[in-house]
């Protein structure tokens, strides 16, 4: 049965000395509080080493940390009765870092740091390069003829796709067709005849808009290289003509 009067000091307070209500408002200083002197709680693997209480229609559990000086804090509240929410939160191991944030981990068994995740479909980073330089070629197969419109990105995730935006302009000698293409490393992502564009007939008018744009999938977190591509059927074919600019604007999609 629980210790009545005053125990002496030199025997410990038990579990079996207390019984529920038994500790009220009254019998603690609430100006000095419980120092760390006084209280020292265990968990055990069924109960709780503190429990803080709600009360009906009024408020539900909470407990509160103070600023220094006691005069505001902030609180941390369970969810209400109405969602029978009965769950642990484990926090992280360590720490995190600048612009992460606080995450349930992959099995949903604890709470971990990292980056903030983007939703299917949204841009996670945006790359870009240009080339101000009137190229030409007389090539049958493509090539780049020392072009600067190249960029390398490295995807965050394998599931994620690269959207590829291509402007230039394009032109022939004569009546022919400029083909033009973007390849991933050394893959031609637009096949044998890429994006095809004729250049009109006569030297007064075989300048084109060349503008395309291709979803790829490069499955792989490795840097990846995108770079514009172009060749002729026949005669000279160019690129970036009249003092165009070209521009590759790659974008990497959450998948």
């Amino acid at each position: 049965m629980p210790f009545i009067g005053n125990k002496p000091s030199a025997v410990p307070l038990t579990s079996a000395d207390i019984t529920d209500n038994i500790i009220v408002n009254a019998d603690i200083n609430t100006s000095a509080g419980i120092t760390t002197e006084k209280l020292s709680l265990i968990s055990t693997a069924s109960v709780a080493s503190v429990t803080a209480k709600g009360t009906p229609s009024v408020s539900d559990g909470y407990i509160q940390l103070n600023c220094e000086q006691n005069s505001h804090g902030i609180k941390i509240k369970s969810p209400p009765h109405s969602a029978g929410a009965n769950y642990t939160l484990v926090m992280p191991s360590a720490t995190g870092t600048s612009e992460q944030v606080l995450r349930m981990n992959t099995g949903a068994t604890a709470l971990e740091f990292a980056s903030a995740g983007a939703a299917a479909g949204q841009v996670i980073q945006v790359l870009s390069a240009t080339d101000s330089t009137e190229r030409t070629t007389t090539s049958t197969s493509y090539v780049t003829a020392s072009n600067t419109m190249s960029v390398s990105i490295t995807p965050s995730s394998a599931s994620n796709k690269v959207l590829i935006l291509i402007s230039s302009s394009v032109g022939n000698t004569s009546a022919y067709d400029v083909y033009s293409t973007v390849y991933r490393g050394a893959t031609n992502l637009g096949g044998a005849n890429g994006f095809i564009f004729s250049s009109g007939t006569g030297a007064s008018s075989n300048i084109n808009s060349n503008s395309f744009n291709y979803l790829d999938s490069p499955s792989t977190t490795s840097s990846t290289t995108y770079q514009f591509y172009f060749k002729t059927n026949s005669g000279t074919a160019y690129i970036n003509r009249a003092g165009a600019t070209g521009v590759i604007t790659v974008l990497e999609i959450k998948g």
